[in-house]
């Protein structure tokens, strides 16, 4: 089989938050990556990127293709990972039509070596990029617009950012393609300190800037696809060839609970609890003060950011608006029969990813947030919260 009859893979790497799961949501709306599918790599048993990515109707399995969708999460993205990925590229070569490309995001966490020798195992497949995203505020806030890779500044005495910089020069070694994301928010001459430092890095690899709005995966044709047997060279370079998939001292835990959140608590333990260790919170949640929405929570570093992705079923049943249908209404009343009797199909699931200790601090603290049994029953009476959290929606395209 020539090269070019192979399904070209492209792997989206980068440490967490670094705005993966943004870059391929714009992606999947791109009409050329219309039967593309994608592989998602998760340190978690909780793929809340699956959740976003996926169809709204399908359900994903784990360890398995589904509707063009493949779950890695947990075993299967770190011990199974080799054998997990092996058997979905059998189920994607029996795809038919035949996928135009297969793209793989990794956690962030990822080890690249075992990612990459998992994904190019199958000789119908070929490495086409291996794309690693660098979060341009964070490259400036916490190692020094990328001169701790290259020794013109000292690392951190934080061991958390400390590790947190190894994997992210761990990931840069493989990059055929650096993606700068969030470049709006630092200065454009700090943007052009870092593309001409990771140049340093990486002479060979594309930069490439994003924004809010993204950047397409066609604007990266021109780029050369990377030779798998270099990579092998770099990974025996630099010792890397017998790593684990996934960091050794990064861990995942999940909170969960039906109960709100107290916007006001929750705003203050993200002001006091939330330290270096805790690299990344992702998942749904609810407040006490919006019960209508479900929001999206994504924390990296010190930033935070909520998305409303819609509303929850035990609001949507009351059609306000009177925009379903009796049908539709009456579906959703059977969905919220089997609910939770209080807060019907509301709940938050929290992903927390970093350092075991910080994580599990902070997990503790989010908890705390939870409102009392107390706060519930005034949220019943209708009781109004202190919400210090921004109210402005800024719509992204």
């Amino acid at each position: 089989m020539s090269s070019s009859d192979k399904v070209p893979v492209t792997v989206l790497c980068g440490f967490l938050g670094s705005g993966k799961t943004t870059l391929l949501r714009r992606w999947q709306a791109d009409e050329t990556l219309r039967d593309a599918v994608i592989i998602v790599h998760d340190l978690s048993d909780f793929g809340v990127d699956v959740e976003l990515l996926s169809n709204e109707n399908s359900r994903p399995q784990q360890g398995h293709l589904v509707d063009r969708l493949a779950a890695l999460h947990g075993a299967h993205a770190q011990e199974q990972l080799h054998a997990s990925v092996g058997r979905v590229l059998n189920e994607i070569a029996e795809l038919d039509p035949a996928p135009p490309h297969v793209l793989c995001e990794s956690t962030g966490a990822a080890r690249p070596w075992p990612l990459i020798a998992a994904l190019t195992q199958d000789d119908r497949f070929r490495l086409r990029h291996f794309i690693v995203t660098v979060d341009a505020l964070n490259l400036h806030r916490d190692f020094a617009d990328g001169r701790v890779f290259t020794g013109e500044a000292n690392a951190s005495g934080d061991a958390a950012l400390h590790y947190a910089a190894q994997i992210l020069a761990e990931q840069l070694i493989f990059a055929s393609v650096i993606i700068l994301t969030k470049v709006d928010t630092v200065p454009r001459a700090v943007v052009d300190a870092q593309v001409r430092i990771l140049k340093k890095l990486q002479p060979q690899a594309t930069v490439g800037l994003s924004t809010l709005g993204g950047l397409l995966l066609p604007q990266l044709d021109a780029t050369p696809a990377p030779k798998v047997a270099d990579l092998e060279t770099r990974a025996e370079q630099f010792g890397l060839t017998l790593n684990a998939p996934t960091a050794d001292e990064v861990d995942a835990i999940i909170v969960r609970d039906p109960r709100p959140f107290h916007p006001q608590r929750l705003y203050d333990v993200c002001q006091t609890q939330l330290g270096t260790g805790v690299y990344r919170t992702k998942g749904f949640l609810w407040l006490a003060s919006r019960p209508a929405d479900v929001l999206l929570w994504q924390q990296s570093g010190s930033q935070i950011a909520f998305e409303i992705t819609g509303l929850w079923a035990a609001e949507a049943v009351h059609n306000r608006y009177g925009k379903l249908l009796p049908t539709e209404v009456e579906f959703l009343r059977e969905q919220l029969s089997a609910a939770h009797p209080v807060f019907g199909d509301r709940n938050s699931e929290l992903t927390l990813i970093g350092m075991p200790a910080a994580c599990e601090g902070f997990a503790a603290a989010l908890r705390s947030a939870l409102c009392t049994e107390d706060e519930v029953a005034a949220w019943q009476r209708g009781q109004d919260f202190p919400d210090p959290w921004p109210k402005t929606l800024r719509k992204i395209s």
